[in-house]
């Protein structure tokens, strides 16, 4: 008797124990970092922005190259089109890009055009080591969110000091997708990462992510452009054959039977770049500007230089 009675007062305990543990969080849940299963910060936030979001005309997929380089409304007022979202995610492949179009993108919206970024090289680590991918696969399969906040801020507070730094990083992600914590930043500040470096030409593998991904869109009736991204590899070391890895993206064009446009040789100014990839605010007006003239240009029929005003060839 004496040891259920003990039994029931420390069951009671735990009970009021995780109660009041609840109704702490609860209380403090407006204060608390967010809680995330995606594998970055953009990828949890861009998830969120595209359920909410209820069109776009023109979609931009990349990496955080495209993430940083297009503010989608500037985008929109330089090119005429009704709405715009970037959609880049840093540290994506086409392997991880061809998923997040299918299971994330194209399941919200429907977009007319999809801009498809491509780095200046190759990371080279194949699907089966993708930094990406098996980290998105597991955040969508586990996205509904559990009923008790104790359960759903689960190691929130062992790791405060990474998700408040995710928080400002967060804060920098305009509503429609766009980078802007380059902004103020100068190539000067740049310091290489250390990253592996891939392959000298576009594996075939990674052209084939990029073909299944225009067949998809060819499929629903949406257009696509692939875009060579113009930041250079932010762990470059000076070995790299930017020119060879950017001909052989150049050579898949006929086989992807869509317009490949190389931003990377258009020979901007490094007081564009905020390190060795990333364009800062000078950078991204100027970049944005460019897209908006280039795909213009080519809905138009007519050939566009970087100088071109987009009053010319409306």
């Amino acid at each position: 008797m004496r040891s259920s009675r003990k039994l029931a007062w420390v069951t009671l305990g735990l009970v009021l124990a995780l109660a009041m543990a609840e109704g702490g969080l609860r209380a403090i849940g407006d204060r608390l970092p967010v809680r995330t299963d995606w594998p970055t910060v953009e990828t949890g936030v861009k998830y969120e922005l595209l359920r909410q979001l209820p069109s776009a005309d023109v979609v931009f997929l990349g990496s955080s190259i495209t993430e940083a380089a297009i503010d989608p409304s500037e985008f929109v007022d330089a090119s005429g089109v009704d709405s715009a979202f970037n959609s880049g995610i840093p540290f994506s492949t086409p392997f991880s890009n061809e998923w997040w179009l299918k299971e994330v993108v194209l399941e919200n919206i429907e977009p007319k055009l999809v801009v498809i970024g491509l780095t200046a090289w190759s990371g080279g680590q194949g699907v089966d080591r993708d930094p990406l991918l098996p980290g998105l696969r597991l955040a969508l399969d586990s996205r509904d969110d559990p009923p008790l906040e104790l359960f759903r801020q689960a190691g929130v507070l062992a790791e405060w000091d990474r998700r408040k730094a995710d928080e400002t990083a967060r804060a920098f992600l305009t509503d429609l997708g766009h980078q802007t914590g380059y902004y103020e930043r100068s190539i000067d500040d740049a310091t290489p990462l250390d990253l592996p470096t891939g392959p000298s030409e576009m594996p075939e593998v990674e052209a084939d992510a990029v073909a299944r991904m225009i067949d998809t869109l060819s499929d629903r009736g949406i257009d696509a452009i692939v875009l060579i991204e113009p930041g250079r590899y932010p762990g470059d070391n000076g070995t790299i054959d930017y020119e060879r890895y950017v001909s052989s993206v150049l050579r898949h064009e006929d086989d992807w039977g869509v317009p490949v446009v190389d931003t990377f040789n258009q020979g901007w100014d490094t007081s564009m770049f905020a390190d060795l990839a990333h364009f800062n605010r000078l950078g991204t007006d100027s970049f944005t500007a460019y897209v908006a003239r280039t795909i213009t240009g080519l809905q138009t029929a007519q050939e566009v230089k970087p100088g071109d005003d987009v009053a010319d060839i409306a």
